[in-house]
């Protein structure tokens, strides 16, 4: 798996807000008021990591969704679950 650390920490606030990095705001494309989808991704020794994409337009269907956290957990070297890969193909 790849995982690309950001050179910044972030404290959740009291009402469970994170902000998002500028430099990995920009890399996602993300602006003021834009939407984002969050994926839990679970690696082979059970350590868990919040990720994130940029949302898919609402005109999308749910495939396209699932398309892009396929696409993410490929991206990161790992395996990606039957029920997942049934969903996108």
């Amino acid at each position: 798996m790849k995982l690309t650390k950001e050179n910044t920490k972030r404290k959740i606030d009291t009402l469970g807000r994170v902000s998002i990095p500028k430099g990995m705001r920009d890399r996602l494309n993300l602006k003021e008021l834009s939407e984002v989808d969050f994926f839990l991704l679970e690696d082979d020794n059970g350590i868990q990591y919040a990720c994130l994409t940029s949302a898919v337009p609402e005109e999308d269907t749910n495939k396209a969704r699932y398309a892009e956290a396929a696409a993410v957990l490929s991206e990161l070297g790992c395996a990606i679950p039957d029920e997942l890969r049934e969903v996108v193909s």
